[in-house]
């Protein structure tokens, strides 16, 4: 029984235009169109898009700090 083949989340890294195999025209926009790996216009244009990172996964990014709501037992909070 053969593999499955892994699919990879990919986002556009330039704009263009490309036909699709059924002869409709495709409208890949820089840094808006996200497309599977296996769909026909990455298959066309491998070099144009990179795969999908979270926000978490990108270097240097930090959690936000959250202030504290209430004041903590004994803690006296205000101007």
């Amino acid at each position: 029984m053969a593999k499955a083949t892994e699919r990879t989340l990919l986002i556009a890294t330039t704009s263009f235009w490309t036909s699709l195999p059924d002869g409709t025209s495709f409208v890949v926009l820089d840094g808006r169109t996200m497309l599977w790996s296996d769909h026909p216009a990455v298959r066309d244009n491998p070099g144009s898009f990179k795969p999908v990172t979270s926000s978490y996964e990108t270097p240097g990014y930090t959690e936000p700090r959250i202030e504290q709501a209430t004041a903590a037992p004994g803690e006296k909070r205000g101007a």
